[in-house]
């Protein structure tokens, strides 16, 4: 069983990471667990203590079966672990639980939703998104929610929990059996212009975009940005994708397939964005390699518990993202 007690009473994140992934080559390891984003950064160790061999699963752990993963949306990072899995009978399966309860996992391939675990003690209660400020918002249960409406998640358990939001937004695939996927945080939704845009839609757009360009995301965030008088505003992103993006036309193409998928996900967008009248083009940045996963560890941020912050309201916080990556960019081309 891995870690050892030594290696999980490390403080350190960084000094545990590395610890664990030297105790666990040549062990016989078939179930992994955590955060795709930073099971990735755990990856990427073992790939450095392991230079004369292929960067894949099947190199480090031959007899590894499944990969068990939740806590963020993993569509930017499929891309990274398809490629890791080559060769591996391996399996990926998310499944989604919290502090307060363990409510559902995947029981069918990926990308098809997870099973919602409704006989164990926990009564689930939907509020449509949009209603999620309203005094009196509608609160569904599981015998009046609908496929494709995005819901705040409740649960009342009988640990105590009472009507307790988890700060989640969830949309229904399946109501027999029940499924889900995880959309995003409550407090993840990007619409100081009334554009509307959810979690879900940036990370299909960004995943997309990267796609357009022959990579993978490894991390994002956006952000709004006020424009001055006279002037519309629009979205900047700061984005690591899984090699450098230097070329100017690449970061063209990125731009221009991340707002053309965005402009298809979402009509509030297509309407703001409608020959700039009410929000300005994408602005993108591209971060050095590990950029993200050095930010958070300078934030104080480091670790499993912890998640890149995918939408930043906090105008100085952003500028400090902005600020950091622009040293490491600067520092990786001197």
């Amino acid at each position: 069983m891995l870690p050892s007690r030594e290696i999980a009473g490390i403080h350190d994140w960084s000094e545990k990471i590395a610890r664990l992934a030297e105790a666990s080559l040549g062990r016989d390891v078939r179930i992994l667990g955590g955060s795709p984003n930073w099971l990735l950064l755990f990856l990427d160790r073992l790939a450095r203590l392991t230079p004369g061999a292929p960067p894949r699963l099947a190199s480090w752990y031959p007899k590894l079966e499944l990969i068990v993963h939740g806590g963020v949306n993993f569509a930017p990072y499929r891309s990274r672990f398809r490629a890791l899995l080559e060769g591996s009978r391996a399996e990926t399966r998310e499944a989604y639980s919290a502090s307060e309860g363990f409510f559902a996992a995947v029981d069918r391939g990926d990308g098809e939703g997870m099973r919602l675990i409704a006989d164990r003690g926990i009564f689930y209660e939907f509020v449509p998104v949009e209603e999620i400020d309203a005094p009196n918002p509608t609160r569904h249960w599981t015998a009046t929610v609908q496929p494709g409406v995005d819901y705040a998640l409740y649960v009342s358990t009988c640990a105590g929990s009472w009507a307790y939001g988890l700060g989640d937004t969830v949309r229904l695939v399946d109501t027999e059996p029940m499924r889900l996927v995880v959309t995003g945080r409550t407090s993840c939704l990007l619409s100081t212009f009334g554009e509307h845009v959810i979690e879900a839609e940036l990370a299909e757009a960004v995943t997309e975009a990267a796609a357009a360009i022959g990579t993978g995301i490894a991390d994002y965030s956006v952000s709004p940005v006020m424009g001055g008088a006279g002037q519309t505003g629009g979205h900047h992103y700061v984005v690591e994708c899984d090699r450098a993006v230097t070329d100017p036309a690449e970061a063209q193409a990125f731009t221009e397939r991340l707002d053309t998928c965005l402009k298809r996900l979402n009509d509030d967008y297509r309407e703001h964005r409608h020959r700039d009248v009410s929000l300005d083009r994408p602005q993108v940045d591209f971060t050095p390699l590990g950029g993200f996963a050095a930010w958070m560890e300078r934030c104080g941020r480091i670790g499993g518990q912890h998640k890149v912050p995918r939408i930043i309201h906090d105008a100085a916080l952003f500028e400090d993202l902005k600020s950091f990556m622009a040293a490491l960019a600067r520092a990786a081309a001197g």
